[in-house]
């Protein structure tokens, strides 16, 4: 009983189970697939491959050209980058960058790789009726297979570097044009493709940025020059006011003083002589102390004519005189201190003549000539020197006096007086013309011999100038109206 139940029922299940599978081939072929199986990845063909390689190599070079173009803010730096960007990365013969002038309306070579002009920019300069005009005009990437095959630039001026097949290429910022980037004739065979093309026109886009960037820092740069040199003007004015009112106040105080010294002085002198007389020639002993007692007045007397003629300024004889002379009449009586010095007299001969004062004149030169002896205490050698020129700039005096302004261009004579000796430092050189500043020792000067022939110099509507340097020497410049 027990195995006809399972007979039966083994029976039942497989009549069921092939209705099943009928039923199953029955829906199986009365729908189609409408979806086709989906590719997980693309094909791995060459011109994938060729893309994919082509894409890395021109993002890894335009991150390094870049960085190149951030590095510097040279003009000629960032033109020689571009140009040699597309020469490295391109598989081409040359490369011609020109950058354009508004304002001429002309080409000019900038930089050339691959082409004999590179030697020399000055040797290419083209207009708007070259093909390098027509790119600026349409302000177009122009891309040529075979130059003779393009009969619309045939009208065109002939460039010579554009032989054949060629990219060209205008920077222009915002609206700017600056230029034009040629590359030309590939290496390999076949046209110009589209993805070098791309890379032309990156290389374009970045370059012009990064050369408004160097225009724009050489503009802040230039800027802060002229805010620098406006400061140092300034500065300069204010401290040839502030001198000019010291001068005043101190040529005030010198007047009084020396007045006042002057008839005591006169009295001891006139003593000293009176005594000098009365005592016998064998009293050694007092006739040495009475000649320290008179020279020592007569220092005195002297500092106080100096005071007297830096405070007050007399009135000028002024006839037109040779330089030259003047100089050697001021050499001549110094010519007993000229013991171990080499005199170079540089004295052009022909000089125009010179309205001063030349009594005026010997005094300073004879100031000058004998600071020049005491700074070459063993020997050395003093170099006197005219010439004419052309001043270069606008000059004025130390007070800034309308009438002593010497104007670009005009015709003046300078008297340069140079010594080999121990010379002036920085600190001391800011100084040398105020009233009694010296660095001689005491009772070798009185601190006034530059200021009074400085002041003597103005009076003659000139300026008076020193350069010097430790160890090398000094040099004074005085210039004077023709």
């Amino acid at each position: 009983m027990i195995i006809m139940f399972i007979i039966i029922g083994t029976l039942i299940g497989l009549v069921l189970g092939y209705k099943i599978v009928i039923a199953y081939q029955r829906k199986k072929t009365s729908f189609p697939q409408e979806f086709p199986q989906q590719v997980a990845s693309p094909p791995q063909n060459s011109s994938y491959l060729e893309d994919k390689i082509w894409y890395e190599a021109e993002l890894n070079f335009l991150f390094k050209f870049n960085e190149r173009l951030l590095s510097t803010f040279a003009f000629q730096n960032v033109i020689q980058c571009i140009a040699e960007a597309a020469h490295n990365f391109l598989p081409i013969e040359r490369t011609v960058l020109l950058m354009w002038d508004k304002n001429s309306e002309k080409f000019t070579l900038a930089w050339a790789i691959g082409w004999e002009h590179n030697r020399s920019q000055e040797s290419l300069t083209l207009g708007k009726d070259s093909i390098s005009g027509f790119v600026i005009h349409n302000r177009e990437v122009l891309v040529v297979s075979d130059l003779t095959q393009e009969p619309y630039l045939s009208k065109l001026k002939k460039e010579e570097y554009l032989q054949k097949a060629f990219i060209s290429a205008p920077l222009i910022f915002k609206d700017e044009v600056l230029g034009v980037l040629h590359v030309c004739d590939k290496k390999t065979a076949g046209p110009f493709t589209q993805r070098e093309v791309s890379v032309v026109m990156n290389i374009v886009r970045m370059g012009v940025i990064a050369l408004q960037n160097v225009r724009l820092y050489e503009q802040a740069s230039k800027r802060a020059v002229e805010l620098k040199m406006a400061y140092d003007e300034l500065k300069e004015m204010q401290d040839k006011l502030i001198q000019s009112e010291k001068l005043k106040a101190i040529g005030q105080l010198a007047s009084g003083v020396a007045h006042e010294m002057r008839n005591p002085l006169g009295i001891i002198i006139q003593g000293v002589a009176y005594l000098e007389q009365i005592i016998p020639p064998e009293a050694k002993e007092h006739r040495e102390t009475l000649s320290m007692v008179r020279e020592s007045a007569q220092r005195a007397d002297k500092i106080v004519i100096s005071l007297l003629d830096f405070s007050k300024a007399a009135k000028l004889e002024l006839h037109p005189e040779y330089i030259g002379p003047i100089l050697e009449s001021s050499l001549n009586l110094v010519k007993t201190e000229l013991k171990n010095i080499e005199v170079v007299r540089e004295i052009k001969e022909g000089l125009p003549k010179v309205l001063v004062d030349k009594n005026k004149l010997t005094q300073v030169f004879i100031n000058l000539f004998i600071n020049a002896i005491h700074a070459m205490p063993g020997a050395g050698k003093l170099t006197i020197r005219t010439f004419i020129k052309h001043l270069e700039e606008a000059r004025n005096s130390v007070d800034n006096i309308p009438e002593s302004s010497f104007k670009v261009g005009e015709k003046v004579i300078v008297i340069e007086i140079e010594d080999t000796g121990v010379g002036i430092s920085e600190e001391n050189l800011k100084r040398i013309f105020d009233p009694f500043f010296t660095t001689k020792s005491p009772g070798k000067g009185t601190g006034l011999g530059l200021s009074v022939s400085r002041n003597i110099i103005i009076m003659h509507k000139g300026i008076m100038e020193v350069e010097s340097q430790v160890k090398k020497g000094t040099r004074v410049i005085i210039t004077l109206r023709i």
